[in-house]
């Protein structure tokens, strides 16, 4: 880590306190002037102290780094709490964290075994060769032979979570959509304090690979005496990261296949096991020499209660057969729509909502729907998330939803930059 990211829980506190102050100064700024403000201009001004609002907050994060910045991504990634320009750096800041040196990773290595990191595997590149905010991957070679991924944890990451939270509250707290955003950062802390167990994920790992039958697929199966909790070992999975599989210019097949492969483990993930692998980054899937859809990264797992799953899989047919009643019943049920609505607010959260139900159910009027063929899906979803976020006070935030959304909207913009013809409609969500 970069020697001038604050450490210490009171340097990062600190940090985080200037930010914040740093925020609320915009918002008391525009409420100074508020009355002198000519009415034409208000909501203009506004939205402009709101935008430096959340400048100030991007500013923090950024110097804060760990799991600070990792918490920002994801809510970028969930919901418009920051203006575009700051989503896109947010975006650019995802992997660009500076792997530990070889001294300290070997030491890493070695504190976690109470050993020397030759006598845990047969050979070590102290090299990495994938890097993110939580950890670090290497290559090694077992006393067998066998090649192996080694992801070794930055030391004192997990500690820093549950600070880095309170932080992340007191920065975004002068935003407007603080109280919408409140249960979304506390589902992601969960998934991150499950992130940063190791033996957790080892059993993850092992559980897809048990339950799930796919034949294009590949899990790497876990060497339980090269992992603990700050270790995690695994098969090497050969391949190419998807995105550079995609520059190497494959077929239409080849990108058909691959991307079918994404969709049904998502889909027998969800309704066979109630339970996602819930991080849809591009460098988590690995397309191997033989084909195959090699899958890594099982920190972030979701599962979901079985009656969230039975209501939440009759949503596309209620969009697509136009029953509108149905369609909102079903999202009061799942905690969506605020119950306590006026008749005028009612009928608009009503027609949206409706309007984003047909717009997904595109993707299940065809048999196979053409991504390529249908360039304006996204900017139509788009538009209808902007809508929607104007009547964000209308919203109740079902922390069900964070990953869930964030994995499957995750895969369909994959889809849409692949590409791909993929069969969306499927068994469980469609008769």
């Amino acid at each position: 880590m970069a020697a001038n990211i604050p450490k210490s829980k009171f340097q990062r506190g600190l940090a985080g306190g200037k930010t914040a102050a740093r925020a609320g100064g915009k918002m008391l700024k525009y409420l100074v002037k508020q009355p002198f403000i000519d009415k034409s201009r208000r909501e203009q001004e506004k939205d402009r102290a709101f935008n430096e609002s959340a400048e100030a907050v991007f500013q923090g994060l950024c110097l804060l780094k760990g799991t600070a910045l990792k918490i920002a991504q994801t809510l970028s990634l969930e919901m418009d709490v920051f203006p575009e320009n700051v989503r896109r750096e947010l975006a650019k800041s995802y992997n660009q964290v500076p792997p530990m040196n070889r001294v300290l990773i070997k030491k890493a290595v070695s504190n976690a075994f109470g050993a020397p990191v030759t006598e845990v595997f047969k050979s070590f590149d102290p090299v990495a060769f994938a890097a993110a905010s939580l950890g670090q991957v290497h290559r090694a070679v077992s006393f067998k032979g066998e090649s192996l991924a080694v992801k070794v944890q930055y030391p004192g990451i997990a500690e820093t979570i549950r600070s880095d939270v309170t932080l992340i509250k007191s920065l975004l707290y002068p935003l407007r959509e603080y109280e919408l955003i409140r249960p979304v950062i506390e589902e992601i802390q969960a998934r991150l304090l499950e992130e940063v167990d190791y033996e957790n994920e080892a059993a993850n790992i092992s559980y897809f690979r048990k339950s799930l039958k796919i034949k294009s697929l590949r899990i790497p199966g876990v060497h339980p005496k090269a992992s603990n909790r700050q270790v995690l070992s695994t098969s090497l999975v050969e391949g190419l990261p998807l995105n550079q599989w995609l520059r190497t210019s494959p077929d239409q097949d080849s990108v058909n296949r691959v991307a079918q492969t994404l969709n049904d483990f998502f889909i027998e993930s969800l309704y066979g096991l109630k339970t996602i692998h819930a991080d849809p980054n591009p460098g988590n899937f690995i397309i191997c020499p033989d084909g195959r859809l090699g899958l890594v990264d099982f920190g972030c797992v979701k599962a979901f209660d079985p009656a969230f799953v039975d209501l939440y899989r009759q949503l596309p047919q209620t969009a697509v057969t136009g029953r509108k009643d149905r369609h909102f019943e079903l999202l009061h049920r799942l905690k969506v729509i605020k119950t306590d609505l006026d008749d005028a607010a009612r009928e608009r959260m009503y027609a949206t909502m409706y309007r984003v139900g047909r717009w997904i159910g595109r993707l299940f009027e065809v048999q196979a729907f053409d991504f390529r063929a249908n360039p304006d899906f996204f900017a139509e979803g788009k538009q209808l998330t902007y809508e929607l976020h104007k009547l964000r006070k209308h919203v109740d935030m079902n922390a069900n939803f964070v990953f869930l959304d964030r994995t499957r909207y995750g895969l369909l913009r994959l889809f849409e930059t692949m590409g791909a013809t993929v069969r969306i409609q499927n068994p469980y969500e469609w008769s």
